[in-house]
């Protein structure tokens, strides 16, 4: 079952979204429930791109705190200008990660 979530938008948001309703003619709690799903997937990557380039957190585990592949993670680590601060232990232990979840989908 599905909770509700309350939010008190502001007239700027509230502007935003109906020009967005009627450029795409969907539901309002459609649209809101679609650009929370983006915004949140956007924070947990940005949030793993810095504790990864903080040196806080392995590669495997920015791609599992992003909820994203190693493979993506490598590529958003690039798009970025992120240093790739890894040694050989960090790429074997990412690589056991990264064949865990293969095996595990």
């Amino acid at each position: 079952m599905q909770k509700i979530i309350s939010v008190r938008p502001t007239e700027e948001i509230e502007r935003k979204l109906g020009r967005l309703i009627g450029i795409e003619k969907t539901e309002k709690s459609a649209l809101i429930r679609r650009i929370l799903d983006i915004g949140i997937d956007e924070e947990l990557k940005k949030h793993a791109l810095e504790l990864f380039r903080d040196k806080k957190v392995s590669l495997a585990k920015a791609a599992e705190i992003a909820d994203i592949s190693v493979r993506e993670m490598m590529d958003l680590i690039k798009e970025k200008s992120i240093s790739l601060h890894i040694s050989i232990e960090d790429i074997r232990e990412d690589f056991e990660a990264a064949m865990r979840c293969d095996a595990m989908r």
